[in-house]
């Protein structure tokens, strides 16, 4: 398997599916070595499952080597109270620090690219001249 940028997945939050290919929400952060997953509706639902229980992404998905009876072992009640609010802060901060990642990645390709633009075309007048 090659390797997953989980920071781009989670950003747009990607649909997570069992091994029988049933939804099982979206992805919206990682905690160490675990990935956590959403599901939303009339109970909402949080998954903390290891990185080594992910088969595979398929460009659209992230495909889990977990069957629907056994991703419930790795849930996680969501609460209201005070002491869940830390979790998700901490997830909140973590989505928002890989965001930051992918965008100086992407300004430093981006300037990357204007600096060896303005070399060429500096090259190219003096070669003119």
């Amino acid at each position: 398997m090659s390797y997953i940028h989980y920071s781009e997945l989670i950003i747009s939050k990607k649909n997570v599916i069992t091994s029988e290919r049933l939804d099982c929400g979206n992805i919206i952060g990682e905690r160490g070595d675990s990935i956590i997953v959403e599901r939303e509706g009339f109970h909402e639902h949080v998954y903390i499952i290891p990185k080594s229980k992910v088969d595979a992404y398929d460009g659209s998905q992230i495909i889990l080597k977990l069957s629907e009876p056994e991703l419930k072992s790795y849930q996680e009640r969501r609460d209201t109270s005070s002491s869940s609010k830390g979790t998700i802060s901490d997830t909140e901060d973590h989505v928002k620090g890989a965001a930051g990642q992918v965008k100086d990645t992407i300004e430093d390709t981006v300037s990357g690219t204007v600096h060896k633009v303005k070399d060429m075309v500096s090259k190219h007048d003096d070669n003119n001249r």
